[in-house]
């Protein structure tokens, strides 16, 4: 099958994860007799209508593959940027229906006359506005709901998800041995948690001599593995680190594995290297214990481990799985943070910034994995899903929880100080400059992914 077919099959995965989120809100909605306007999957322009339901929700299919929307009515007010005699804005529409049934002249922004269709017009926007089954005039509890809906959806997908496969069987997805963190997961164990479960059958150093160096004349190359230092197995950094303090000035004998497809990717040839001959390398250490050597841990994954839980267990692991993946996430954007805004070299603002990855990058994994694994791409599309709704609940102007917030603390001041802390012209503002943020970010981001994959 070709790449193309992959692709697709990707694109369909995170257009059914999007589905998912975005039913939520969908189902809140009419739950509590909320006008739904547009479902669309994607975002616009829009490629095509697809039908309209009984209830008049207009079901859409847009052009840009990067997310999806629910447009309840009148989720935004409408501001008609009309101007009285003297120039004023009207802010208020109970002023502008009081001016227009008083039959007093009103101009756009072009200083054009306001003609009596649109006044009409007008006046049946705002009383849609009113009507009851407008958003912003249900409780706030009820637009709260309907906010958050898609949390739950989230952890539908991952209950689900995570129950069937650890009572029927999974493994580690990978280990994460970039984010530090004493979470105890299942799907994502640190290095010890690794070890200790015996995920790792055996660990190799993947070396990568610094060129015109010792290293590099050493006949050292890259991609060789370190099996050995003066016949000894190692399988720790902190030994290899006491070979070479203990060896200052001294000659070291390193066993290595080579593969000689060296323009394949490492997880390609990592199988042969079990059948390669080990080849001997002698190289001296110098007065800084140093050999100059890049050192990365690379290990032998046991191919007979798996959980396989009962159904109570599989559930319990499900709950502990999703509050510790969220807070893993929420663990590696602080981690992010703290590398672009305060980091400790500017090389690790670069590599942060270049590990900033979102749609094709996903697109590219999903593709990669689909045709090895499918329980992989099972645990892939959880981990994407809890990721979404910890990235929803970030208080950023434009997202879910930002509009949640603004609802909680409006209505608090409504109802004990009989008005807004933020008006809707103010909110509206807010959203759509964010909202302007986002879409460049995600471009970027989207940008750099494809120059990653080139």
């Amino acid at each position: 099958m070709t790449i193309f077919f992959w692709i697709l099959v990707a694109i369909l995965i995170f257009a059914i994860i999007i589905l998912i989120h975005e039913f939520g809100h969908f189902y809140a909605a009419r739950k509590f007799w909320v006008k739904v306007e547009e479902f669309g999957l994607w975002i616009p322009p829009r490629a095509k209508k697809l039908f309209v339901d009984k209830s008049g929700t207009l079901f859409s299919l847009n052009w840009l593959p990067i997310w999806g929307f629910v447009k309840i009515a009148w989720e935004n007010p409408n501001f008609f940027n009309i101007y009285d005699e003297q120039k004023n804005l009207i802010k208020d529409n109970k002023i502008l229906i009081l001016k227009i049934k008083n039959k007093e002249k009103l101009f756009d922004r072009l200083w054009k006359e306001i003609s009596k269709k649109d006044e009409l017009e007008i006046l049946k926007k705002i009383n849609e506005e009113n009507a009851s089954y407008n958003f912003k005039n249900k409780p706030a509890w009820q637009q709260s709901i309907i906010l958050l809906a898609w949390v739950f959806m989230n952890f539908v997908l991952a209950f689900v998800i995570f129950t069937i496969l650890f009572f029927v069987w999974v493994k580690p997805i990978w280990v994460n041995s970039y984010i530090k963190t004493d979470l105890d997961l299942k799907l994502l164990p640190n290095l010890e948690q690794a070890e200790k479960i015996n995920f790792w059958k055996q660990k190799w150093f993947l070396l990568a001599p610094i060129k015109n160096t010792v290293a590099e004349k050493s006949w050292l190359k890259k991609w060789d593995w370190l099996v050995k230092i003066n016949w000894e197995e190692v399988n720790k950094i902190e030994k290899l680190l006491e070979f070479l303090n203990k060896n200052k000035n001294k000659k070291l004998t390193l066993s290595i594995k080579r593969n000689f497809n060296f323009d394949e990717k490492i997880e390609k040839t990592y199988p042969n290297l079990n059948n390669t001959k080990d080849l001997v390398v002698n190289i001296k250490v110098s007065n800084e214990a140093k050999i100059w050597i890049y050192v990365k841990e690379y290990f032998n994954k046991n191919p007979d481990f798996k959980y396989k839980f009962w159904i109570i267990d599989s559930v319990k692991y499900w709950f502990l799985e999703t509050v510790n993946q969220t807070a893993l996430t929420f663990v590696a954007l602080w981690d992010l943070w703290q590398k672009i805004f305060s980091p400790k070299t500017p090389v690790e603002r670069a590599e942060a910034i270049d590990s900033m990855a979102w749609p094709v990058w996903i697109v590219n994994i999903i593709t990669k994995i689909f045709e090895k694994w499918f329980v992989f791409l099972l645990l892939f599309w959880a981990l994407i899903s809890i990721n979404l709704w910890v990235m929803n609940i970030l208080p950023i102007p434009a997202l879910d929880w930002w509009r949640f917030l603004i609802v909680v603390i409006n209505g608090f001041f409504k109802k004990f100080f009989k008005k807004k802390l933020i008006n809707s012209y103010a909110e509206v503002m807010i959203h759509s400059l964010f909202f302007i943020i986002l879409m460049w970010l995600i471009m970027l981001i989207t940008y750099n992914d494809i120059t990653k994959l080139l």
